[in-house]
């Protein structure tokens, strides 16, 4: 597959910036693979219900460790490759998507629910910002981004075959000057995210569908270098929506509900549903609103966060 030879890729230092960052890592972890390191488990169950944080704290923990859990997984080295390896990776895919699923549960609060309490604070996102989670959200010229960035850890990541490198040939990269993030982009940044993390599962099979050949060449090195390059594009969308989040800290309301604990935040839905439903009675409505139909999914979607 020879892509776009001679064609101009217009990527941001930052994106970049943090590619090669993780080709460093990858390289510093395949020098120091070892089994026995390999196939030990971090239990991830904790975070994963951890309840007595802000989301906007453990989505950032969440974030490190799709980063730590990744990184370790993908750098396998191949000479050393058995069975055993091959079912430590196995264990490691399924942890990782538990996570994943995780982060996208995450951003469709923020997406939806977070989205409301902000008009209550007085901070307004446009409509068509918040519309972004049901369309397609990666333009072409970032999918190209991420072919330029694929074939930029194929180069630098020594676990991977740069005999591929020449189907990437001919890509030249064009440095965007420094990104303008804005409060009302805040959608359609968690838009990006929400994609890039539903493509990132896609390329992370099941355990008991990871094919064998999958390990070997040139599948290996394809799927890596792409599982990597859309790693490094959903921490750079995070860069952005944390600085967006530093702005929506100078509103006093927004910062109030941002550092809301979720049994906090769950425990007031619970409330207000509460009342919703007792005012529904005494007027004598037997069936559900839409309101009230509304805040119970927000119930939901808090509640599983």
């Amino acid at each position: 597959m020879n892509n776009s030879v001679g064609k101009m890729v217009v990527i941001s230092p930052g994106h970049l910036s943090i590619g090669y960052r993780l080709a460093k890592e990858m390289n510093r972890l395949a020098k120091n693979f070892s089994y026995s390191n390999y196939s030990k488990m971090e239990n991830i169950d904790r975070i994963l219900l951890k309840r007595d944080i802000s989301v906007e704290r453990k989505k950032e923990i969440l974030l490190k460790t799709l980063h730590a859990s990744l990184t370790k997984a993908l750098s396998v080295n191949k000479g050393k490759l058995n069975r055993r390896t091959l079912e430590s990776l196995k264990v490691r895919l399924a942890i990782i998507r538990k996570v994943i699923d995780k982060l996208r549960g995450i951003n469709y609060y923020l997406e939806t629910t977070f989205f409301q309490d902000l008009g209550t604070a007085g901070v307004k996102i446009p409509a068509e910002n918040q519309r972004m989670r049901h369309k397609q959200t990666l333009a072409r010229d970032e999918l190209e981004a991420l072919e330029y960035m694929a074939y930029r850890l194929i180069e630098k990541v020594v676990v991977l075959d740069k005999r591929l490198l020449e189907g990437y040939a001919g890509k030249e990269k064009k440095i965007v000057a420094k990104e303008k993030t804005e409060i009302k982009d805040l959608g359609l940044v968690l838009a990006k995210e929400s994609e890039a993390l539903e493509h990132l599962e896609a390329k992370l099979p099941p355990p008991r569908l990871l094919p064998a050949a999958l390990m070997k060449e040139p599948w290996f090195t394809h799927w890596v270098a792409r599982v990597l390059a859309l790693l490094s594009y959903i921490e750079h969308q995070y860069s952005k929506e944390t600085r967006i989040f530093s702005k929506l800290k100078t509103n006093k309301s927004a910062k109030a509900r941002i550092g809301k604990k979720i049994v906090q935040l769950a425990r007031e839905r619970s409330r207000l549903l509460d009342i919703m439903e007792d005012k529904a009675a005494s007027m004598g409505k037997p069936k559900l609103d839409d309101e009230i139909k509304k805040e119970l999914r927000s119930l939901t979607t808090t509640i599983t966060l």
